[in-house]
């Protein structure tokens, strides 16, 4: 018999070692990626935990623990789908760099980086779980870097960010099972709380620690921004929720969710105002999205079961405008060689496709009304619990949703620059079916609301 653990971390590395072999054959290696991401996703989202099945005439018991080293790996409700969401995302996103190449690293690290998240989701310890975080950003900064020449400033700042979480995360950690030992002593969970405030704060992008966004989102490939701030986001955000799950006395502080709304309202502030000030859609994008995910945050702060759920529908629908935004920025920057404003003279004319999966994602990261990001967003703002973190979310999406408009402006310019050339069939066929998940998740977000409140479900603190 199969387990659940195993299958889900060693199958992608196995494919893994044999897409890296066939790099150089583009075509084939991005359709044998997308097609395993596919069939893991299959797997998360089609097989049950509870009870095993048959598969190819193998006996797969998804749900059952595994035990490696005295360490137990196990994949509850909340891992499986959110792992069957990621490999869903990585398929698209391995389809697409296809026809716009994302670096030949891609998509053997890919899948590497997937199954490192896998078992950072999996592992029942808290400080193993750090680690395998860890090892999974450090495999990022090579599909960030790609095939450019020196440490770009993106990879270097996500390396830098990322492994300083590392220590206060471990620390606290110890801190707390020293407190076990030596019950008391109240200052050793203070000091413990401070230091995952730092840790997680650094992860997420909280301000101030949310330069790397924008560097990485400037110097990596757009599907791998996008890529990389999906999955990142949604581990870190599953490891915060595991985490108030297995302390109860956290969960019952209410200064930590105070922290997370104050946390999510600065991060919508600054991300919003700084995207007002952006002329290249790269960076407007990174900021964009730290604007977003601060209103997560404070849902999450919301302290109840329904703010739970509307964090985890933020995410879901937050990936899908992140992506088709990304989708739209690669084509223009593979066709045009660049994003900002002042040199996108024309391009809306000549790239249809594309200009409207840019702007329509970078509007539902906005939180535009009949895109993706606007159901959860107002599902938040009818959950906070002050007129100043309402105002200060509505005033980020306004904000951002302006800076998206600025920027369709200028690719409907005029401009005596030379013709573009004209759209990939396959890239543009992708690029439609997002839209056409955008603006349907924005019309009908009872589609995913089932899975959505499986999720917040599995997670019992908030009751």
């Amino acid at each position: 018999m199969i387990t659940g653990p195993p299958l889900l971390i060693l199958l992608p590395l196995a494919f893994a070692s044999v897409i890296l072999l066939l790099r150089r054959w583009t075509p084939l290696a991005a359709l044998l990626a997308s097609a395993t991401a596919l069939a893991m996703a299959g797997l998360c989202l089609g097989l049950p935990l509870n009870r095993p099945i048959s598969v190819l005439g193998w006996q797969v018991a998804l749900g059952q623990p595994m035990m490696v080293l005295g360490r137990e790996f196990a994949l509850g409700i909340a891992n499986s789908l959110a792992l069957g969401f990621l490999w869903l995302i990585a398929a698209v996103a391995f389809l697409f760099a296809w026809r716009i190449p994302q670096g030949n690293l891609f998509f053997a690290l890919g899948l590497v980086i997937l199954s490192l998240l896998g078992a950072a989701m999996m592992i029942r310890h808290f400080v193993f779980a750090v680690l395998f975080l860890w090892v999974a950003n450090l495999v990022i900064v090579f599909i960030v870097q790609g095939e450019q020449q020196g440490l770009r400033r993106g990879a270097l700042r996500y390396l830098v960010m990322v492994s300083l979480a590392v220590p206060p995360l471990l620390t606290a950690l110890w801190l707390i099972d020293l407190h076990a030992v030596n019950p008391d002593n109240p200052a050793l969970l203070r000091q413990a709380v401070v230091l995952l405030g730092i840790g997680f704060a650094i992860l997420l992008a909280v301000v101030p620690f949310h330069s790397w966004v924008s560097a990485l989102a400037t110097d990596a490939p757009p599907i791998v921004t996008a890529f990389i701030l999906t999955a990142i986001n949604t581990v870190v955000i599953l490891l915060m929720l595991n985490l108030l799950q297995s302390y109860s006395w956290l969960s019952e502080d209410p200064q930590v969710f105070r922290l997370l709304r104050l946390g999510g309202a600065s991060m919508a502030v600054v991300g919003g105002g700084l995207a007002l000030l952006q002329r290249n859609f790269s960076r407007l994008m990174g900021y964009a999205v730290l604007s977003d995910m601060g209103c997560t945050l404070m849902a999450l702060g919301v302290i109840s079961s329904a703010g739970l759920t509307a964090a985890v529908l933020q995410v879901v629908h937050r990936s899908v405008g992140l992506l088709l935004a990304a989708m739209g920025l690669a084509a223009v920057r593979h066709q045009v060689g660049s994003d900002a404003f002042d040199g996108l003279s024309r391009v809306g004319r000549r790239l249809p496709i594309a200009v409207a999966g840019l702007v329509l994602g970078g509007l539902s990261l906005g939180g535009m009304p009949l895109t993706a990001g606007f159901p959860s967003r107002w599902a938040i703002y009818r959950l906070l619990p002050g007129q100043e973190l309402g105002l200060a979310m509505l005033l980020s999406g306004g904000a951002v949703t302006l800076a998206y408009l600025r920027g369709l402006v200028a690719l409907l310019g005029f401009s005596t620059q030379g013709q573009v050339k004209r759209e990939s069939i396959v890239a543009s066929l992708i690029i439609v079916g997002m839209i056409v998940l955008c603006l349907g998740l924005g019309i009908f977000p009872q589609w995913l609301l089932s899975a959505v409140q499986r999720v917040a479900g599995s997670f019992s603190f908030l009751k």
